[in-house]
């Protein structure tokens, strides 16, 4: 008798989180109008009621008279109903709420209004990480390591890095105070900032080597990505680049279309891209249509567990096309087409509604039926993930690439892990604080210097002080690490970012790796141009 109670309620409240669904859609919301981000913007039409749902119907209107309170529709509509559905259709699909709806379409504007700054949360502080270069802050010479006391007037001290983060932002052209506190000084400095539109650029860092190798890092793929892409390289072909490193590491993703776009900037015109499909979204295929290809140098392409979406799209193209060589460790494989529909109050729905396909025909989404979500999201990066091999397909040349398991790189190369020295430099900001303990001190530093070794000895004993194991027992790697990370937030912090992220790149080993492997690189373009038979 329990259990038949139990299955007759759990039927009622799975056809009220559906009824209040279509109920927040289709009438009390006053229905669904599509935006398509990322395919083709096409208007949406809602298909009819029907099925069981007049059993939601009931409970609703039960609900709506005999609850004990007065029932707020819009909270069970917009945290519970429509986020719980479609938690149960697949990892990917979500609902936005009015904060994040506006936030995602802020990331691919690529630009907002504010003062520049990021920011983080360090003990009981908001902590100034760095300023973007050009910005009001940065002009204002808000350094890395200013702590932010107060906003126009109000303390900052304990609330969450989001919210300290929304009251920066604001309206371009207005005001906003802050009071802020230094090493090495014992008072604090008021600066008043005047909130300007900050461009978010999607390739921060761009380095060409001496050798004529270009490096350029792509963050995300938003709608400025592509034109970001064709200056940056227009500008670097002029400086006599002969080969390319296209770094994708941590890339999750973003436009469809920007990472066909991407893609079609180093393929021949017609050339396939990438296709996609679903039950209600008829087959598409993407060509690339770039009237300018660059196709006359070789090109590595860097990839991790946290390539996912358009940059798992962009590898996978120049890999099945032996466009170029794909190098680091395998991709995080999320090979499903979210389109993101507008709902009314700033809202919006991001729903799966095709699956995209490789040139050689390779579905990269892992499976993910009988996985959790949290597992399935850590999956991928973590020491014990082995994908899984579907079938086999083929490159342009006859080289072999596997289904299911995300882009599995041409050559591996084994990420650097962080050892307990470095994970508890970062957890302290060891050496972010010890450079702006340096300014403090006046130290003056030019533009490419490499810290000494007395520079180093000094770091070490201020890590010593705050409890940090160092000594000669320090492996090695460790001290590379530092060394590393001290030219880093040195140039970060005297000069700008983009400099910082400059010098980062020019240490980094697997960029160094990866500049190795553009002789490969060239053969393998070459073998591609050689019909196969």
């Amino acid at each position: 008798m329990f259990m038949r109670q139990r299955t007759d309620i759990m039927k009622v409240v799975r056809s009220v989180l559906l009824m209040t669904a279509v109920v927040a859609v289709c009438a009390v919301l006053g229905g669904l109008y599509g935006l398509r981000i990322g395919t083709n913007g096409n208007f949406i039409q809602m298909a009819p009621i029907n099925g069981q749902l007049h059993l939601a119907r009931q409970a609703t209107r039960l609900i709506e008279q005999r609850f004990v309170d007065e029932v707020q529709w819009d909270n069970a509509i917009y945290e519970g109903a429509i986020p719980g559905m479609l938690g149960t259709l697949d990892p990917h699909s979500t609902f936005l709420d009015t904060e994040n709806f506006l936030a995602m379409r802020e990331q691919e504007r690529g630009s907002y209004a504010g003062v520049g700054v990021q920011i983080i949360n360090f003990g009981n502080k908001t902590v100034i990480d760095f300023p973007f270069p050009e910005t009001p802050a940065f002009e204002a010479g808000i350094r890395p390591g200013d702590a932010i006391e107060m906003v126009n007037g109000s303390p900052v001290s304990r609330l969450p890095v989001e919210e300290v983060a929304s009251r920066l932002k604001g309206p371009a052209g207005t005001p906003v105070g802050l009071s802020l506190s230094r090493e090495g000084l014992d008072r604090w400095i008021d600066v008043e900032l005047v909130r300007h539109v900050i461009p978010r650029p999607t390739i921060p860092t761009r380095l060409l080597f001496e050798d004529g190798t270009a490096y350029l890092h792509l963050t995300s793929f938003g709608e400025r990505t592509p034109d970001e892409l064709e200056e940056a390289l227009d500008q670097m072909e002029s400086q006599g680049m002969t080969g390319l490193v296209l770094d994708l590491r941590g890339n999750k993703g973003g436009l469809l279309s920007a990472g066909v776009r991407v893609a079609s900037h180093f393929l021949e015109p017609g050339q396939s891209v990438v296709s996609h499909r679903g039950r209600a979204s008829p087959e598409r295929h993407y060509r690339a249509k770039s009237e300018n290809p660059d196709l006359d140098y070789p090109i590595v392409v860097l990839v991790n567990c946290g390539s996912a979406s358009a940059s798992e799209i962009v590898a996978g193209a120049l890999q099945d096309h032996d466009r170029a060589l794909i190098a680091g460790s395998g991709t995080f494989g999320k090979g499903l087409v979210q389109s993101v529909f507008a709902l009314p109050e700033s809202t919006g729905m991001v729903l799966t509604t095709a699956r995209y396909y490789s040139p050689s025909g390779r579905l990269i989404q892992r499976p993910y039926a009988s996985i959790a979500p949290n597992e399935y999201f850590t999956e991928p990066c973590s020491e014990q993930y082995r994908p899984q091999q579907g079938k086999v397909r083929l490159t342009d040349s006859g080289r072999k690439v596997y289904e299911f398991g995300g882009i599995a790189p041409d050559v591996e190369i084994e990420g650097l892990r962080r050892t307990t020295v470095q994970r508890l430099a970062a957890r302290h900001r060891a050496v972010e604080r010890f450079v702006a303990r340096l300014r403090a001190r006046g130290y003056a530093m030019l533009k490419g210097e490499t810290p000494s070794p007395d520079m180093l000895g000094d770091l070490l004993a201020f890590m010593g002080q705050l409890g940090i194991p160092t000594g000669r027992q320090m492996s090695a790697a460790d001290r590379q690490f530092l060394m590393r990370s001290l030219a880093t937030h040195l140039h970060v912090s005297y000069f700008d970012y983009d400099e910082g992220q400059r010098i980062r790149a020019s240490y980094d080993p697997i960029i160094l790796r990866a500049r190795s492997l553009l002789a490969q690189a060239a053969s393998l373009m070459d073998k591609s141009r050689i019909p196969v038979s």
